[in-house]
């Protein structure tokens, strides 16, 4: 009988290819215990070890999209950051406020006047006009620095000096939407009327749209910026979208205040790990809820108590997340943070 005869090369074949099969099957076991055993080795001390005591988060989230290449930023997660709502861990402020008319009386004036205070924790500038001009030297792609009245090497140095003053909360304050410079180089992330002109406030200023991915990213990139110059918070101001008819606003899914929801949250997240507490100039509820603070512009001490329970269930401490912008002396503003003007009008 032959070995090798037609019959024989047939057992012989399907022996071989079950063994195949059987030696793919315990393969891809083994690849498979490998990759999921991957997630607990520990790497210490030049040595590995499994652990199988880390909790580990699921993955699969789906990201938002991707925002303008012109303003990139590196989403840092740092393991001390505060959460959004900065729980039991952010300090009261009282201070003073240095705005854009501050800075165009000349830099000396400022710095006398901060001399002269005393008893504040808390001082917060200036670091962008609402056309679009920054008042420090940004390195951010197409920015503009300001050119008229306000000496910006006299401002690098101010921001040097305040943030580096131990035991003194550094704010810096720009508007959020209100940008003429950029709607007018991006037309299309601009709020727009009927017309197909963009729309602008009483200042003759362009708006921003809140729910575009490009604006968002640039206001972070304006955060990371800030952050990376030893400031400890960012007040993005005027946080809401216009309150006007003539906006053409053609987005069916999401309603103009969702929008500027979307805005809080996405910043708030893009800029986790940067060491810097996000602010807005709001008083929506779904807003500070995404803050660390909120700030409200009010000389009318009667609404404090109104406003405190209106955001009470949004922010867990009223007394340090919410600050008012006042030129009022009313003492029933210091149940929460304050800040006043550093140089008063009269001087």
């Amino acid at each position: 009988m032959r070995i090798f005869s037609y019959r024989n090369k047939r057992v012989l074949k399907r022996v071989l290819l079950t063994l195949l099969a059987v030696v793919l099957v315990l393969g891809a076991l083994i690849l498979g215990r490998f990759i999921y055993l991957q997630r607990f080795i520990v790497y210490s001390n030049g040595s590995a070890h499994l652990d199988y005591s880390q909790k580990l988060a699921p993955t699969g989230a789906t990201e938002k999209a991707s925002s303008s290449a012109d303003f990139p930023f590196e989403t840092v997660v740092s393991s001390d950051e505060e959460n959004s709502s900065g729980e039991n861990s952010i300090p009261g402020i009282s201070g003073y406020y240095i705005s854009t008319d501050m800075l165009l009386g000349g830099i000396d004036k400022v710095r006398e006047a901060l001399n002269a205070a005393s008893g504040y924790n808390a001082v917060m500038i200036d670091v962008k006009s609402v056309y679009g001009n920054f008042y420090y030297s940004t390195a951010l792609s197409g920015a503009s620095v300001a050119t008229d009245g306000i000496d910006v090497s006299a401002v690098d140095e101010l921001i040097k000096e305040l943030t580096q003053k131990e035991n003194l909360i550094v704010i810096a304050r720009i508007p959020a939407f209100s940008d003429s410079n950029y709607a007018l180089a991006h037309q299309s992330e601009g709020l727009p009327l009927s017309s197909g002109a963009l729309w602008t406030d009483s200042n003759g200023c362009y708006w921003l749209n809140p729910y575009s991915n490009d604006v968002q990213s640039y206001l972070s990139s304006i955060g990371v910026e800030l952050s990376k110059l030893g400031f400890d918070e960012i007040l993005y101001d005027d946080f809401y979208f216009p309150d006007s008819e003539n906006i053409v606003w053609n987005n069916t899914d999401v309603t103009r205040e969702n929008a500027v929801t979307d805005a809080a949250k996405n910043i708030t997240d893009d800029l986790t790990g940067y060491g810097l507490r996000i602010c807005y100039g709001s008083q929506a509820p779904a807003v500070a809820a995404c803050a660390n603070r909120v700030f409200i512009k009010t000389e009318d001490a009667s609404q404090v108590e109104t406003l405190i329970s209106s955001l009470k269930g949004a922010v867990s401490d009223t007394a340090s997340q919410i600050v008012f912008l006042t030129d009022s002396r009313d003492t029933r503003f210091t149940a929460c943070g304050v800040l006043r003007p550093l140089i008063e009008n009269n001087q």
